[in-house]
């Protein structure tokens, strides 16, 4: 007996020194997650995810230099798609400018549940880091923001060490399907109207309370044109306009919004009836105050935030439009929509705050943002001016950064209800800041003292008509 378990235990030893080389030599596959940041100038990949929770990975032994990271990214047209887009001869002046071919570098490593987090160096000089391809004919000024077929390539430059002294060299790292993005997560997909949309709920929309609405009209690049990148997710990914809603901040501010994000399948003059539909529907289904809802947006979307408001006066508390592309030279440049006539700017009679960089060479800042608040300004309109920045100064209003009179523009925005018969007075950000005369007033005309002077005259003839029946009374 004692010989046999002799023999067993010298058995056991020999498999457990056996298993040390064994498994080192051994493939094995590990999956991961790209996951990203929706950052100012657009969605980016900012860390890697190694699903290593069930190897037990000694973290003490982990280097960033350990991993080399490949990151390769791929228009998602053909070229017949492009040919049948931008034209035939498209191909001389088509230019993809978000494609690359790239090694990445490790900013730091660490290890979350078991699974290894690479953050990879973000920053305004990365290369291969986005998302979208902006993919344009710089000939006829077409051009869209696309979805990149991104594919990572990770390999170990040394062994990963494991907690009971093994080590791994041999691993295959599979990409999983999608990009983790934890903004992006927080909304819901969804079609309605003809419009394919984005949709936020906020966290306290079920506690009794109704909720105001903030819609975000995206940009010209983020448009579906014609279908073919009509993906829903552009309008999210693109820049932080709509995600920033959803944050902590504005979320606090507003007391919980709802967030929508449409994106139109070509050009937002197409789709004034259809956003109107889908708006109706959104506060019909869900716990909206409709006397809050609010018109955002930028660009294209900056012209569209105020169409909405000239084709339905009665449907907004407030507009705020950055950089709005309402300039002749837009129209004709891209042959898209209408010019926004002087009377109907003069017509808008909610709060409205524009916001534009005077160096703005893709909308002319003359003609948009200064126009519309040389319009509307004896109405209290708020323009927020900056030097610089050129067609990108809807990052300041993601930020929250416009400022008037010690107010920033969501707070300012959170206050305004169709509700209020007036506003307080606003005034402009402008250096000459001239005195507003008249309140602002939202919603119906103020009808007080038609009220009052109707109700003097009732009591005057109730009183009249008491003290006759008094008289009446003593005389019978």
């Amino acid at each position: 007996m004692k010989k046999i378990t002799t023999y067993l235990l010298s058995m056991m030893l020999m498999l457990s020194f056996g298993v040390i080389p064994i498994h080192a030599i051994d493939d094995n596959n590990i999956n991961f997650d790209l996951q990203s940041t929706v950052y100012d100038d657009g969605e980016a990949i900012d860390s890697i995810i190694l699903k290593t929770s069930e190897l037990n990975v000694d973290e003490s032994k982990l280097t960033k230099d350990m991993f080399n990271v490949h990151a390769k990214a791929t228009s998602v047209y053909s070229i017949k798609l492009e040919e049948e887009f931008f034209g035939p001869n498209s191909q001389h002046g088509l230019q993809h400018c978000g494609l690359y071919d790239v090694d990445r570098k490790v900013e730091s490593i660490e290890q979350k549940n078991g699974n290894i987090i690479l953050n990879l160096v973000t920053d305004d000089a990365t290369e291969g880091k986005n998302t979208l391809d902006f993919t344009a004919n710089f000939s006829t000024l077409k051009g869209c923001n696309s979805l990149l077929n991104i594919q990572y390539t990770i390999s170990l430059n040394k062994a990963l060490p494991l907690k009971n002294g093994s080590e791994l060299n041999q691993i295959h790292f599979l990409q999983n399907e999608g990009i983790v993005n934890n903004e992006i997560e927080k909304f819901s997909a969804g079609e309605s109207n003809g419009l394919k949309y984005q949709f936020y709920t906020p966290k306290n929309s079920n506690d009794g309370k109704q909720h105001p609405l903030i819609v975000w009209f995206h940009g010209g690049g983020e448009s579906g044109y014609r279908g073919l990148h009509y993906n829903n997710l552009s309008q999210l990914k693109a820049n932080r306009g709509a995600v920033a809603f959803a944050g902590e901040e504005a979320q606090s501010i507003f007391d919980g919004a709802y967030v929508l994000a449409p994106q139109t399948p070509h050009e937002w003059s197409e789709n004034l009836e259809d956003a109107k539909g889908l708006i109706e529907n959104i506060i019909a289904t869900n716990n909206i105050d409709s006397t809050r809802i609010y018109s955002y947006g930028c660009s294209a979307g900056g012209y569209m935030a105020l169409d909405m408001v000239v084709h339905n006066p009665n449907m907004f508390a407030a507009v705020v439009s950055t950089c709005p592309a309402i300039d002749q030279q837009n129209i004709n440049t891209y042959g898209e929509g209408r010019r926004i006539t002087d009377e109907e700017i003069k017509a808008i009679n909610i709060p409205t705050w524009v916001i534009q960089a005077k160096d703005d060479t893709t909308v002319k800042y003359e003609e948009s943002a200064l126009r519309v608040y040389n319009l509307l300004k004896d109405k209290g309109a708020i323009l927020t001016t900056y030097e610089t920045g050129g067609h990108s100064s809807w990052i300041h209003t993601a930020k929250n950064e416009p400022e008037n009179n010690g107010e920033h523009v969501w707070q300012w925005t959170s206050k305004q209800s169709i509700k209020a018969n007036v506003n307080n007075p606003v005034y402009s950000t402008e250096k000459e800041i001239m005195p507003k005369k008249t309140a602002v007033k939202t919603g119906d005309t103020n009808f007080i003292d038609l009220y009052i002077i109707l109700g003097s005259v009732s009591m005057s003839v109730m009183a009249g008509y008491i003290y006759k029946r008094k008289e009446e009374k003593i005389e019978s």
